[in-house]
């Protein structure tokens, strides 16, 4: 008997496009990514990646350890994909919020909202510690993984602004590392929040991030007027 034939484990991976269930192989699949996801976040937004094992992973996700090597390869892919699926989630409500977005916005107004919508996504301590915490030092991979978000929330909030304002005159870098700035300034808050264990209220950090993101913009208002 194989080390997958036990009494204690599922049947056989899914072959073909057979119907089982009710649900197409491709389905199945899916479902079992989903069940992974919601087990790495609890995991890791609980314990925190390194005290993961792929054990405690698959008894939460109700699943074999077979359908996570399969799916992810090692806990450091899982926590990857659990990132990426907390962080889209977050940059597609942002993406809808800028769309609306054209010159001559109250600018004051725009930043309290996307403020207010990433703040809420991480008053869940399970997000917020994967997406503000966990990802750090893991490995270079990860870090670039990381770094890659950072800059794509920062370019994001940079163009952003200058729907609004297209009249500023910023050349790509800075205006990067600018964004980069404002995004690092919003980690910092948030893991401040998390780890103080949410001792002010939402509308404080919204308040308290408009203010650092209003400085740098009535600045470069007042810089494009002279």
């Amino acid at each position: 008997m194989s080390q997958f034939q036990t009494k204690n484990q599922c049947p056989p991976a899914d072959s073909g496009d057979r119907v089982y269930a009710g649900q197409s192989r491709q389905q199945r699949q899916a479902q079992r990514r989903q069940q992974f996801l919601q087990a790495g976040l609890e995991i890791f937004g609980n314990e925190g990646f390194r005290h993961a094992t792929v054990r405690s992973l698959c008894r939460q996700a109700q699943l074999t350890d077979r359908y996570f090597y399969q799916e992810f390869g090692n806990t450091e892919g899982l926590l990857q994909a659990v990132y990426c699926d907390c962080m889209d989630r977050i940059y597609r409500q942002l993406t809808s919020e800028f769309h609306s977005l054209s010159a001559g916005d109250d600018m004051q107004l725009l930043v309290s909202r996307t403020l207010d919508i990433f703040f809420a996504e991480l008053e869940d301590p399970h997000v917020a510690r994967v997406c503000i915490l966990e990802l750090e030092g893991v490995s270079a991979e990860t870090d670039a993984l990381y770094l890659g978000y950072i800059r794509r929330f920062a370019l994001l909030l940079i163009n952003m602004a200058r729907r609004v304002h297209p009249h500023w005159q910023l050349q790509a870098d800075e205006a990067e590392l600018l964004g980069t700035g404002l995004v690092g300034a919003m980690r910092q808050i948030s893991a401040s929040w998390l780890l103080s264990g949410y001792a002010q209220q939402r509308h404080v950090l919204v308040q308290t991030g408009s203010r650092i993101i209003m400085g740098l913009v009535r600045q470069l208002q007042e810089e494009a007027g002279a």
